[in-house]
């Protein structure tokens, strides 16, 4: 099991994520090329558990998919399982034009539970204005629970310029309680032979770096993890049951027409 870290405190974050889905071998041979530029930080390989919200349509990511110019997701994090007072981060995660911004609150998980059932907070910030708003605006609930474990890479010379990997991606569409992360049966997004790597950059990219990736043949890739899981797992259930709501609809209009036609003759 991955081990519970401590996160920086930041608040705001602007910066351009590059994705690449690579396999354990390629994974191995990067990190050897790596570690002459940069240093795996000192949490080690931890888990973070996220909590997804969307409307009841799945309206915020099925515009997500739609590859917009801006979009924004509203989510619930904990570095390893939480507890009922210990600290999370309440994050309204946006991206526009290739840029992400990313916005978070810090507090205790029983608060944070609170602000987002719409109970408020005694805390007064911009950035839960904004996750107000969001909520006022997309009347959202809980919709996904994705964990995965996670390692992580800073250049010795410039420590904003990250590399993480994320392995064991899984999900459940069913249980949110990030206190009992640990403990939820979860589904498989990923096979232990593929890693999700994510390069941050908030500044320029490291020609060292650039020359590593090409020199093993490492291409930026798109991969989103709710963005799967909705496209492989929620859509084909959440069309499925439109279809056949339709499809009753349907059935009892005719049905009612026939009695009508009866009816008249």
């Amino acid at each position: 099991m991955a081990k519970k870290v401590r996160v920086k405190e930041g608040q705001i974050f602007e910066r351009k994520e590059k994705k690449y889905v690579l396999t354990k071998e390629q994974f191995e041979q990067l990190v050897a090329h790596l570690t002459q530029y940069m240093s795996f930080d000192d949490y080690g390989e931890h888990t973070i558990h996220t909590v997804y919200y969307d409307t009841t349509d799945y309206d915020v990511i099925r515009h997500s998919v739609s590859k917009p110019r801006f979009k924004e997701k509203l989510r619930l994090r904990s570095y390893g399982k939480a507890t009922y007072d210990g600290e999370v981060f309440l994050e309204l995660k946006k991206k526009v034009a290739g840029v992400t911004y990313k916005r978070r609150e810090k507090m205790p998980y029983c608060e944070a539970i609170e602000f987002l059932s719409k109970q408020g907070s005694e805390r007064k910030t911009q950035i839960l204005n904004e996750i107000g708003y969001h909520q006022r605006q997309f009347s959202v609930k809980p919709v996904v629970l994705i964990s995965y474990d996670r390692l992580a890479m800073y250049h010795k010379k410039d420590s904003d310029f990250r590399i993480t990997f994320d392995k064991n991606i899984r999900y459940s569409l069913s249980e949110f309680d990030l206190t009992r992360a640990d403990d939820i049966d979860q589904t498989a997004l990923t096979d232990s032979d593929t890693v999700l790597m994510e390069i941050k950059i908030s500044d320029s990219f490291p020609l060292e770096i650039s020359r590593i990736l090409s020199l093993l043949d490492i291409y930026q890739g798109k991969f989103t993890k709710y963005g799967n899981i909705y496209k492989s797992a929620i859509a084909p259930n959440y069309y499925e049951g439109k279809l056949k709501q339709m499809n009753t609809k349907e059935m009892t209009r005719h049905t009612k027409e026939n009695e009508v036609m009866n009816y008249a003759f």
